[in-house]
């Protein structure tokens, strides 16, 4: 807990003093993006949260002056045995991105919580630092999250992508990587499965994706996706298959999102 709580205090006091920078920013106009996809699984952190079902995930996005503010959701056509479908999940982020920082490095902050059907709400915060390398023009990045309610966790995630811009309408297709690292605080929600007295810490999955955002007109645009995740390790396989929804460890799901933006 006193880890967390410096941890806390360092996050709330770079945002502050990030914020207090922006009475010099130029003007800048809000911008707003609504989107909703259509999966043929959820899957979270390399972990499968649904099963055999249709997954519709809406969400919205209001960024000003660099601060944003992201709602989230998942809708599972085919949760229950009985074929009933259910809202399961709402997720709230707020944060700030800087990229005025040197090297062409740009530095993101904020906070997610998430209300869950069925179990203890989350929270977290998270800060991470991306650019991109300006020999291969791939971007890079990390990201470290605390969870700090009820499943105490480290989670860093490294990520990398490129995006090669199409002479068909436009288009730009994306590849992507990234791996996450967890090392968890709580034995009784990510355990180790050979010990379960004692918790988690290890590379947990990597996932490799690729997208093809193709503009239908100014404002909307339909995006393909395809993603495949898999874990790095045997103790990892057995953790993602203990809490998958489907038992698998591994998981190749793809599908189409289709945003509006303004």
């Amino acid at each position: 807990m006193k880890v967390g709580a410096r941890f806390l205090s360092g996050f709330l006091l770079a945002f502050l003093l990030l914020a207090n920078g922006l009475a010099f920013a130029e003007e800048e106009k809000p911008s707003a993006e609504f989107a909703v996809d259509a999966l043929s699984q959820y899957v979270w952190r390399g972990f499968g949260l649904s099963d055999d079902s249709l997954v519709l995930q809406p969400s919205m996005t209001v960024s000003y002056r660099g601060f944003y503010a992201n709602f989230w959701g998942n809708y599972d056509t085919d949760q229950d045995t009985d074929g009933k479908a259910k809202w399961n999940e709402t997720d709230f982020t707020f944060g700030y991105t800087y990229d005025r920082l040197p090297h062409g490095l740009s530095l993101d902050l904020g906070s997610i919580y998430y209300a869950l059907d069925g179990t203890d709400d989350s929270f977290e915060v998270f800060v991470g630092l991306s650019a991109t390398c300006p020999v291969t023009g791939a971007a890079l990045g990390i990201k470290v999250y605390r969870e700090l309610s009820h499943y105490p966790a480290w989670w860093v995630e490294l990520s990398a992508g490129k995006d090669f811009l199409l002479a068909w309408q436009g288009s730009i297709f994306s590849i992507s990587a990234s791996a996450m690292y967890l090392n968890s605080k709580d034995e009784g929600a990510y355990p180790e499965i050979d010990d379960p007295g004692d918790e988690f810490s290890g590379w947990l999955y990597l996932q490799l994706g690729a997208e093809l955002a193709i503009p239908l007109s100014q404002y909307f645009t339909l995006t393909p996706k395809v993603y495949y995740t898999f874990s790095p390790s045997s103790d990892a396989d057995d953790l993602i298959q203990e809490v998958s929804w489907d038992r698998h460890h591994d998981h190749f799901y793809g599908g189409v999102s289709l945003s509006f933006s303004f």
